[in-house]
């Protein structure tokens, strides 16, 4: 398809809000991840002042890291552009990825910038993760040692990813691949039997997400699967915060989980 397709601004207008989870650098290609797991893969392209490219830009940069997508621009030739925000209100950053790039988008929809600045569309599939068949497996699975000590923990407080990876490395997982597999498959198996419910914080307390679980699931391992690829694991206030139901004897409110304030919905 071409960048006539109706599919375009939409796809571009759906990083808005989100905010930057993760950065790799690898020679010349940058790979940003977002709070909703889109990945954009291309070469940073140099500016001025406001703008972060080309040398200036750097793993883990902390000008980028939770900054926030206000907008996004495309040019002729296939630039493109993302206006950032940061906390602190401070003038925006633009960071540039000339062509050719490949923005990776939750449900299998994506773009892609051809090197004469054409863009490729593609449209969203359904889950990728959260299947059916996938749902009904976790639905009727039995809990695991590692789920266990997830559910230990969650009585005390609220958890996140990083108390699911701590529970991986105790119980002897140690790469990098298969805490991603492993972790991604606890967390959807917690969730889809309902003993673990997914929201984030505010000062109220615990705000469940409003999500079908299939939903929430999908979101979990988009995320985590989009860290995992650029050498990440998820750490306290990523992704998502779990706690048990208030059904099953929950709270909605505990202290100050890991240091971590306020975690913004997904």
């Amino acid at each position: 398809m071409t960048a006539h397709d109706p599919a375009l601004p939409d796809h571009l207008a759906s990083l808005r809000g989100q905010w930057i989870e993760g950065i790799a650098v690898d020679a010349d290609r940058t790979r940003l991840v977002t709070s909703r797991g889109a990945v954009l893969h291309g070469p940073a392209e140099p500016g001025g002042a406001s703008w972060i490219g080309g040398d200036g830009l750097s793993k883990d940069d902390g000008r980028l890291l939770g900054a926030v997508v206000t907008a996004t621009t495309l040019a002729p030739e296939g630039v493109l552009t993302l206006v950032l925000a940061d906390a602190d209100g401070n003038d925006p950053l633009l960071v540039a990825i000339r062509a050719p790039w490949v923005l990776a988008l939750p449900r299998g929809a994506g773009l892609a910038a051809r090197a004469d600045g054409r863009i490729d569309v593609r449209e969203g599939s359904g889950p990728v993760h959260a299947t059916a068949e996938a749902m009904g497996a976790w639905t009727e699975s039995e809990p695991c040692a590692v789920e266990r000590a997830v559910l230990e923990a969650a009585e005390d407080d609220w958890v996140s990813p990083g108390d699911v990876v701590s529970a991986l490395l105790r119980a002897g997982v140690s790469t990098d691949e298969e805490i991603a597999r492993q972790g991604i498959a606890v967390l959807s198996r917690l969730l889809a039997r309902g003993d673990l419910e997914a929201g984030w914080i505010e000062e109220e307390g615990f705000r469940p997400a409003e999500g079908a679980p299939a939903d929430v699931i999908e979101h979990v391992a988009t995320v985590w699967h989009a860290l995992a690829g650029i050498g990440r694991r998820p750490g306290p206030g990523q992704i998502a915060w779990f706690r048990i139901p208030e059904s099953a004897g929950g709270s909605d409110s505990a202290g100050d989980p890991d240091g971590v304030g306020v975690s913004a919905g997904f």
